[in-house]
Formats: C-alpha cells, sequence, structure tokens
C-alpha cells in the first residue's frame, strides 16, 4: 500500500476535515471532563476535536502526532493545546507521567497502528484510575455504506477494508490490556452535499490509495450529479470506548 505523507495533506485537513457531530460533547459527558482535567489526543493531526474538547471544558489539552505540518496547522486553532511530536505505538518514548489523563482519545487513527494492544498497554499507564479510552474508527457497515465516497470510488471499500481492524478484534484487544467495560458507540449525520472540492482535493485518505483513473472517473460522476442538485451524504465514526479499572 501506498505510504501517504500527512506533513503534504495538512493544509487539505485543516481546510476540509472537521469534528464528527456529537462526538466532543459526548466524550466530556462519558468521561467528565471538566477545567480540572486532563486529556490527551493520540494522532491529533490538526486537531479539530481536541481544540472543541479544550473550548468546550477547559480542560489541560496535549496533542501528540508524528508530522510536524500538521501539528502546525493545529496552532491555528487559537485554542489552549500543548502539542508535541510522537506515534500512539511508541507511547513509552513520549515519558508522560502515569496515571495523569482523564481522557485519552483517538480519531481515524487506530488504522495506522499494526499493534493496537501495545498502544492500548501504554494508554492504560498513562490513564488515572477510571479514565476513560476511546478509539474513533470505522466497522465494516460504516466503509461499506459511505456516501459519497463508497458509492462513487467504490475501491475505497476494499483499500479500507484492507487497513481497518475489526471492532470485535479492538475490543478483545483492550481486554487483553487490561480494560474493563468496553463497548462501542456509533455516531452519525447526514447532510446535504452541494460540493465536490474536498473529493477532488483528496481531503481523505483512501482516495490516495485507488488507481488515478478510478479517482478521475469518480470525480467526474460525482460533479455531473451535484450538477443537478444536492446529494444527501452522511458522516459516520464508531467510538469504541473502555475504562481503567478503578
Amino acid at each position: 500500500m501506498t505510504a501517504l505523507d500527512y506533513d503534504q495533506l495538512a493544509a487539505e485537513y485543516a481546510r476540509h476535515r472537521r469534528p464528527y457531530p456529537g462526538l466532543v460533547e459526548f466524550l466530556a459527558e462519558f468521561a467528565g471532563v471538566t477545567g480540572d482535567s486532563t486529556v490527551l489526543e493520540m494522532g491529533c493531526g490538526t486537531a479539530n476535536h481536541l481544540a472543541a474538547l479544550q473550548r468546550l471544558t477547559g480542560a489541560r489539552a496535549l496533542g501528540v502526532d508524528p508530522f510536524p505540518e500538521m501539528l502546525k496547522a493545529a496552532e491555528a486553532h487559537g485554542a489552549a493545546l500543548e502539542l508535541r511530536t510522537g506515534r500512539a505505538e511508541e507511547m513509552a518514548l513520549l515519558d508522560l507521567p502515569e496515571a495523569s489523563f482523564d481522557l485519552i482519545f483517538s480519531v481515524d487513527v487506530i488504522h495506522y497502528v499494526r499493534e493496537p494492544g501495545r498502544y492500548f498497554e501504554g494508554a492504560l499507564r498513562a490513564l488515572r484510575p477510571g479514565g476513560v479510552l476511546c478509539t474513533a474508527t470505522d466497522s465494516e457497515e460504516i466503509i461499506r455504506s459511505r456516501v459519497p465516497v463508497a458509492r462513487y470510488f467504490p475501491s475505497t471499500v476494499e483499500v479500507e477494508l484492507g487497513r481497518h481492524h475489526a471492532i470485535d478484534t479492538l475490543l478483545a484487544e483492550l481486554r487483553a490490556a487490561g480494560f474493563t467495560d468496553g463497548r462501542s458507540r456509533v455516531f452519525e449525520s447526514s447532510y446535504e452535499l452541494t460540493d465536490a472540492t474536498k473529493y477532488r482535493e483528496k481531503a481523505f485518505s483512501s482516495l490516495h490509495l485507488i488507481p488515478d483513473e478510478e479517482f478521475e472517473s469518480g470525480v467526474a460522476a460525482l460533479t455531473a450529479e451535484l450538477a443537478k442538485g444536492p446529494i444527501q451524504a452522511n458522516n459516520r465514526t464508531c467510538a469504541v470506548l473502555a475504562r481503567r479499572p478503578e
């Protein structure tokens, strides 16, 4: 599979990507995040979710990502964020104090982590007793039913299934790492898509991983359909949740 350089994609992500509707508010309530809390987003990218959570709660917020240009874009939020470079599966190298976070979360990141259990073990050590770990990712059903991506760029389905961990596998890895209260919850919304720009500019990584011919024909078909009027699109993620035992 083609390796992607997210430093080169940072501008497109900052321009087009937004928090999943309802996810930030849910995490704040589920994890009991307040102004006295400390939260960590692993693989924060442009930090859309972390910045929204920090503004909502006033919590101390740390974001970690391996790509400097992504972190540079994250600074533009104007929220009170601490940002540093690092990778989810290498949490031990970040020298994070044990039992120091009330919430650790990642969004659209875990499919890049070859050994999720290694990341989960590091997160368990860094969380306070009772702290929450959230891994927002895509289930098979979400991947197969994306609109417009799966409809106009069908090769993305096999690409995404090939790199995403199954939800049941993640829940099993969480149990093996020592987490309890494992569960999953889908967040979804629909909206009227009126413009193909974010697809034309490949603001979704899977569009970089399909044949050029399919990408071009998909953009053409999507543009032609939008010329007739808005398309009902969807925006979905599956939050895999667990707690460090008290």
